[in-house]
């Protein structure tokens, strides 16, 4: 099982894909989102287009590393140590810079690398997410953002997999058909790979402890950058992604009508397309 274990003492465990030779590719998914999530088609295009493709488990999920009890909801860290990670995990694969893509809280992640360790990115992939969490890039209500206290109710496998069908059927895009025994079966394997509703909680007060406001920082980093983002998102609205591509300096943007705060498989083509263009246009400036 491929682990690093950073200098703050957690250990993330790691998959990759293709060729080590390829350009690296690290993918940073959101919140609560195990790196199964990223769909397996989507990275074997990747691979396909000759990236090296690395997925981390973030810290509290998947098989990284727990940083506290079952009862504990405590965070003692924050974006900035996740970012901080990222850069651990390119320490122990060798990789001077790498290109990153990063998904809603992933992008949050991978901003702050861009930010903090400039000479590690290579470029951006920012997807369906915000460079502030101020109430205009968000859909909905914005109330009092809280720490989470309180523990969930445990559930077995079949009410998780109900649960989780149900909310990623509120997240999918709007424009493409929703297939709820594909989303059933991603379920199913998130349970049994480990199911440890905590660490969602802590990453969410890790979260919120921020930084939240990204976006002086950002007018800073002059990486080439492409944004994806759609109209039918239901958590990060898509003028996030007329801002961010406003803010970076090399920034191209995509939105998109039929897509919601997911990865769906008819965009894939594009999004590769894009991913490898933006890439193209990093070694040309290199």
């Amino acid at each position: 099982m491929p682990t690093t274990t950073t200098p703050t003492g957690v250990t993330i465990h790691y998959e990759t894909t293709g060729d080590p030779g390829g350009r690296p590719l690290v993918l940073v998914h959101g919140g609560g989102a195990q790196l199964i999530g990223w769909p397996e088609g989507f990275v074997e295009q990747l691979a396909a287009a000759g990236f090296f493709v690395v997925r981390p488990d973030n810290r509290d999920v998947g098989l990284s590393q727990m940083t506290a009890g079952p009862d504990d909801l405590t965070a003692t860290y924050d974006l900035a140590d996740m970012a901080d990670d990222v850069v651990a995990l390119l320490d122990h694969l060798g990789l001077p810079a790498a290109h990153l893509t990063g998904m809603s809280m992933g992008g949050f992640i991978v901003q702050l690398v861009a930010i903090r360790h400039p000479g590690r990115v290579a470029s951006l992939g920012l997807m369906s997410t915000c460079p502030s969490s101020e109430p205009e890039f968000l859909v909905g209500p914005a109330g009092e953002v809280e720490p989470l206290t309180e523990l969930p109710e445990l559930l077995t496998r079949e009410a998780y997999v109900e649960m989780f069908v149900r909310g990623q059927r509120g997240y999918a895009s709007p424009g493409f058909p929703f297939d709820a025994q594909e989303s059933a079966e991603l379920g199913r394997r998130y349970y049994d790979r480990v199911y440890r509703p905590d660490g969602l909680l802590r990453q969410w007060n890790a979260m919120i402890r921020g930084p939240l406001e990204r976006r002086a920082e950002l007018a800073r980093v002059t990486v080439p950058t492409v944004v994806l983002h759609g109209r039918g998102d239901q958590s990060v609205h898509w003028r996030s992604a007329l801002v961010t591509a406003e803010l970076l300096p090399h920034a191209e943007v995509h939105v998109y009508e039929e897509m919601g705060h997911d990865v769906p498989r008819e965009l894939w083509p594009e999004f590769v397309l894009a991913l490898a263009r933006t890439a193209r246009r990093a070694e040309r400036v290199a």
